[in-house]
């Protein structure tokens, strides 16, 4: 059980990074769970740091 939300956390957060990195808005988060959306937004803040780390 563990396991399973681990990933499903993971998975938000490396579908955030996606959407960041894409230049895509936070406002797009499909999350609506508090932790789930919260690790959406995590990917998406660490891709908005990488694309001005690159830029």
């Amino acid at each position: 059980m563990k396991r399973q939300k681990r990933d499903r956390l993971e998975r938000a957060h490396s579908r955030g990074y996606q959407a960041g990195i894409s230049g895509r808005s936070k406002e797009i988060c499909p999350y609506q769970m508090i932790d789930a959306r919260s690790h959406w937004l995590g990917g998406w803040r660490q891709a908005m740091e990488d694309r001005t780390a690159i830029a």
